[in-house]
């Protein structure tokens, strides 16, 4: 009997981490519900992540952020395509480990539906385990990380933003 309860276990055990580290799942399970199924939000209620996510991930910094926003939240006024956004994200860091964090965000890299139109496609290089314990050694609150997203609209527009005129991350 021990060893059917034990391989029992192990099964469930291993169905888990299979659910767990799909992408789309967690992306269904933690971000779809504001940031709908397509990733287009809902203009000034919830920010559009479809085009931004994929651009923020070619450099450091904005990757930084994208890790950043996930792990802790965000908090803080920000501008996208007209809408003013001043809401909080929630953090998913205590509910996912570095490896589901980087597979979450490389599923929402790789969606090429969501990608702008006329939008120059780049090899963005994939999200690891590593860059997300790294980022979240840093223990950001939710305004640090909207600090974040201001230095990241400074390197993406070669210019100090003006709070809460960030546009289009």
């Amino acid at each position: 009997m021990k060893k059917k309860t034990v391989l029992a276990l192990m099964l469930v055990g291993a169905l888990g981490f299979v659910f767990a580290a799909d992408g789309e799942a967690l992306y269904t399970q933690y971000c779809q519900a504001c940031h709908q199924a397509g990733g287009e939000g809902i203009p000034g209620t919830y920010p559009f992540i479809n085009g931004p996510i994929k651009n923020l991930s070619s450099f450091d910094v904005g990757r930084e952020f994208v890790i950043a926003a996930t792990l802790f939240g965000l908090k803080g006024e920000m501008m996208q395509r007209g809408y003013a956004y001043d809401g909080f994200m929630p953090g998913y860091g205590p509910a996912m480990n570095d490896e589901e964090v980087a597979t979450l965000l490389n599923w929402i890299v790789e969606q090429t539906s969501w990608r702008r139109r006329n939008a120059a496609t780049q090899t963005v290089r994939p999200y690891t385990a590593e860059e997300v314990a790294r980022v979240r050694a840093l223990a950001l609150t939710p305004d640090q990380v909207h600090e974040l997203l201001m230095k990241v609209e400074a390197q993406m527009h070669g210019a100090n933003p003006v709070p809460g005129r960030n546009q289009n991350p």
